[in-house]
């Protein structure tokens, strides 16, 4: 079928055929209808008519604020309270300030783009966050005729720059190890779950000893700890500790306890509900437990860094030891074993050499 405008094209009988968009599915997607014409002036003159038609039958009052407050509120018991947190600052921080007084159904593709160029300063990590929420808002408000036609496939992406993730080396492994095991006290074990498992800050604050199986040998990995913002205005606080299921399904797992940090586990066992770090029913959130890890790296004579560099330690030193990477990716709670080895190993020079070593067999 031949060509000619954006959604004019002349069929093969003969006739010209103009397409628009009439209406959109839930999920946003553009239900298509046709106009023929013997000419393509014709054509063109009939599909104008029929596209004003349309666009006159879309909501035309609502505004971006509202749409994405509408949205919002429509979201709000599906989600997790983190997820609902994450949005709520899109839409106040930078949503709003921006798009706030466009009309929703006057938005286009040029408007997203300005966006993204303003939103420079930020990492393109949160940039592709907030476009990903806009293209959902944007299909919602489709679905619901508040904005007309809207082409995605010409969004431009920031690219996001490949950083290697700091890890310990080993001389930094082995001080902290030996520092841990000479000051060992039940708060410690959380660095051990770490370095050794590759348990998240906030999946360790939310232990409680009801999640370790002694006669398994497993640890349950089924919540997750975080301070997160109020938004009760009747709130005294402007925070609160939430504790939820982690971040994805794939982030509920069983973890096998290795037999060392097992008898270590053994000799501290408190009641089902006390929390793994105390012992009690008093937990100790992840930020807090972050400036006590800063305290034992410098006990430690160790550089600062952050609990995570644990974690991201426990990947890389796991696969010089031959882990397989589809064990390893389950044991970390990966959504799959590409994201495991792009994202957290990271072998050493000692690593790579050793591996080139391999080769003498053909010399």
């Amino acid at each position: 079928m031949a060509k000619r405008g954006e959604n004019i094209r002349k069929r093969k009988d003969g006739r010209w055929e103009g397409r628009y968009i009439s209406s959109y599915s839930d999920t946003g997607k553009a239900c298509y209808h046709s106009v023929y014409g013997k000419t393509y002036a014709d054509t063109k003159e009939k599909l104008k008519q029929y596209k004003t038609h349309c666009h006159q039958n879309i909501s035309s009052k609502i505004s971006m604020t509202e749409l994405f407050k509408e949205w919002l509120n429509m979201k709000q018991d599906s989600i997790k309270v983190s997820s609902y947190v994450k949005y709520h600052n899109f839409i106040e921080n930078h949503f709003i300030p921006y798009f706030g007084k466009l009309k929703a159904m006057y938005l286009t593709n040029e408007h997203i783009q300005d966006f993204i160029f303003q939103k420079n300063n930020l990492s393109e990590k949160t940039i592709h966050d907030m476009i990903s929420v806009l293209i959902q808002i944007i299909k919602y408000g489709q679905s619901k005729r508040y904005i007309d036609y809207f082409d995605f496939q010409v969004l431009i992406y920031p690219k996001i720059p490949y950083t290697e993730l700091t890890i310990l080396k080993k001389s930094e492994f082995t001080k902290l190890v030996n520092y841990i095991q000479s000051t060992f006290e039940i708060q410690k074990i959380g660095v051990l779950l770490s370095l050794f498992m590759g348990i998240r800050i906030g999946e360790i604050s939310a232990l409680q000893w009801k999640d370790v199986n002694f006669t398994d040998e497993i640890i349950h990995i089924t919540k997750t700890m975080q301070r997160l913002k109020v938004f009760d205005i009747k709130s005294t606080t402007k925070t609160k500790i939430v504790i939820d299921t982690p971040k994805s399904q794939k982030s509920i797992r069983d973890i096998p306890i290795p037999s060392f940090l097992l008898e270590v586990l053994k000799k501290y066992k408190a009641r089902n509900e006390a929390y793994l770090l105390t012992g009690t029913l008093n937990y100790i959130e992840p930020t807090i437990y972050e400036r006590m890890f800063s305290t034992y790296l410098v006990e430690a004579g160790i550089e600062n860094t952050n609990l995570h560099t644990l974690r991201h330690t426990f990947a890389t030193r796991a696969v010089e030891q031959g882990f397989d990477i589809k064990s390893l990716s389950e044991i970390l709670g990966h959504s799959s074993v590409k994201f495991t080895m792009e994202r957290y190993v990271h072998p050493s020079e000692a690593y790579k050499k050793m591996n080139l070593e391999k080769m003498k067999i053909f010399y």
